[in-house]
């Protein structure tokens, strides 16, 4: 497939629901790609399926974890020369948690959480930043989550780690100003998912009817919602998007395609899209 510019994209997490059907569609574009994947399995089906490739791109394979920070800094650096001319980071790592009253939670099973969604995500920045920190144009995008910009009961470890992880894409889009780099959080809403799979398994005390309902509404969906999380990206990566960084954007509800270029200024320089509190009552 012609494309009018190719791109060098990295995606941790390639194995899940949306990192996977990002690489696929990326792929199908032509684009260079370097994929951190954490199943073994995958990552085999992935190297046998590519085994003679030989297009016009380039397609690399990473096994990692990223919760295991000296795994994660070797294997950061050994792909730094790409990592430098890289235009595009999505890092879809994610954990859901236990689910359940805040009480009753296993706090190691709380702390694994924010392992995962948070304290790794600390540890990849300050590893990968030396790789970065002089690239002429890089988009950053993260993933925030469900019960960030409202309530949601039972999800406590899953919600806080993700509003911790919103908040430091705010934080580091500030610190990257005088660099060529933004950084945003994606809200992609309800995807087909090993995680949403989950809550469907969960008794009505842990996840209420109202919930389940949603999601058994939404989740028939997922393909067009993925494919929305791509058009974001894309719109992101654009002229007209290439000043929008710190903040929270959903691809299936935001209508950032009807955006006039006075509206994403008003937004660049506002609070519009972060987390604050309501002043106006």
């Amino acid at each position: 497939m012609a494309i009018k510019k190719k791109l060098n994209i990295i995606i941790f997490g390639a194995s899940g629901s949306i990192g996977d059907y990002l690489f696929n569609q990326f792929y199908e574009e032509g684009h260079n790609l370097l994929l951190y994947i954490r199943n073994k399995k995958k990552i085999n089906f992935f190297k046998r399926k590519f085994k003679n490739h030989k297009g016009f791109q380039t397609i690399k394979f990473e096994q990692l974890d990223i919760t295991k920070s000296n795994d994660l800094k070797k294997k950061i650096l050994h792909h730094k020369n790409f990592i430098k001319k890289t235009d595009i980071i999505v890092n879809a790592c994610g954990d859901q948690g236990e689910i359940g009253n805040f009480f009753q939670l296993n706090l190691k099973n709380f702390y694994k959480t924010f392992e995962i969604n948070f304290f790794s995500q600390i540890i990849f920045f300050r590893t990968i930043y030396s790789s970065i920190k002089n690239n002429k144009k890089l988009l950053i995008l993260l993933f925030s989550g469900g019960g960030v910009t409202n309530s949601r009961k039972n999800f406590s470890s899953y919600v806080l780690s993700k509003v911790a992880l919103v908040k430091l894409v705010e934080i580091l889009s500030e610190e990257f100003k005088n660099k060529n780099i933004r950084i945003n959080a994606i809200s992609p809403g309800i995807i087909d998912s090993q995680m949403t799979r989950a809550i469907l398994k969960q008794n009505k005390k842990n996840v209420d009817t109202k919930e389940i309902n949603k999601i058994k509404k939404e989740i028939v969906k997922s393909n067009k919602s993925l494919y929305k999380i791509v058009k974001l990206i894309k719109f992101l990566n654009s002229k007209k998007g290439q000043n929008i960084s710190g903040k929270i954007i959903s691809s299936r509800w935001d209508n950032y395609t009807k955006w006039s270029m006075k509206k994403i200024k008003k937004i660049s320089n506002s609070d519009i899209f972060n987390l604050r509190r309501i002043q106006k009552i």
